[in-house]
């Protein structure tokens, strides 16, 4: 590809994650994306195809980073919770992203559904991976303690009104963000212990 048509390409994501993610598929404008990519309509349809196409790729995009910013591994799952937090509360547009995703799709519509549960079913089997190897608690559904982390991990920024109004002070500041990183890691810590959930003996 060219370098100006890959500079364009570049300059059209960048805008389009910005517009879909304060507007959504609905609200988002491809005039608006391409005044901000210093691009042309013709431009941004020839490269992505309509806007629910180009909402898919930003979406695959932004996934994608954050697959490979964070890691569950067997043998630390507590602390995924806090790297997920990290980098979500570092990246509040990829939060919009899919909250407007859930609102625009049927579940099993969502864009690339059948490669993203993919995706986390190799996440469950890592939760799995840490039962069989006694770093957690192993009575509980691999698939469920996933959700569990995630819910754990990303509740909060999802209605940052709810946390203020739990908490008392702005979820976002750098403090109180610190404080219930911390939190999370030690509450994950304390539901995932094995030796806090015996095994009931007959």
């Amino acid at each position: 590809m060219p370098r100006d048509a890959s500079d364009t390409r570049r300059r059209i994501l960048a805008a389009a994650v910005e517009e879909f993610a304060n507007f959504g598929i609905a609200g988002a404008r491809v005039e608006r994306i391409a005044s901000r990519a210093s691009a042309n309509k013709r431009a941004l349809y020839e490269q992505f195809g309509d806007k629910t196409t180009l909402f898919t790729i930003v979406l695959a995009n932004e996934l994608e980073k954050l697959a490979n910013a964070v890691e569950l591994r067997p043998d630390n799952v507590a602390e995924y919770v806090g790297d997920l937090f990290d980098y979500c509360a570092g990246h509040p547009w990829l939060v919009r992203l899919v909250q407007w995703e859930a609102l625009w799709f049927a579940p099993r519509q969502a864009p690339n559904f059948a490669q993203r549960a993919s995706g986390y079913a190799k996440k469950v089997e890592a939760v799995a991976a840490a039962q069989r190897a006694g770093y957690i608690n192993d009575e509980l559904p691999a698939e469920r303690v996933l959700m569990l982390l995630i819910g754990l991990a990303e509740w909060t920024i999802y209605v940052p009104q709810l946390a203020e109004m739990i908490l008392g002070d702005n979820p976002a500041a750098a403090e109180q963000r610190a404080r219930h990183r911390a939190f999370l890691v030690a509450a994950a810590h304390q539901l995932l212990d094995s030796r806090s959930h015996p095994t009931q003996k007959d």
